[in-house]
């Protein structure tokens, strides 16, 4: 069971670095994108609810992984 448990976790840590990497690169796109548009405009309003997606997603897991220990 111990080493179940080790490849649940590193999956679980593989995946949020994954997951945070790709909030940074959204992260960074929108802060470019917010330069030169409103942010009122579609493109940014779209990756705003993208990034916001992600940071649910990586608090669920933030949660999980909590609540397993």
């Amino acid at each position: 069971m111990e080493t179940l448990d080790r490849q649940i976790s590193f999956h679980i840590e593989q995946d949020k670095d994954h997951l945070l990497a790709e909030i940074e690169s959204s992260r960074q796109k929108m802060n470019l994108l917010a330069r030169n548009q409103p942010l009122s405009s579609s493109e940014i309003v779209e990756i705003s609810t993208y990034l916001d997606f992600l940071l649910n997603v990586y608090d669920q897991c933030r949660n999980k992984k909590a609540a397993a220990l």
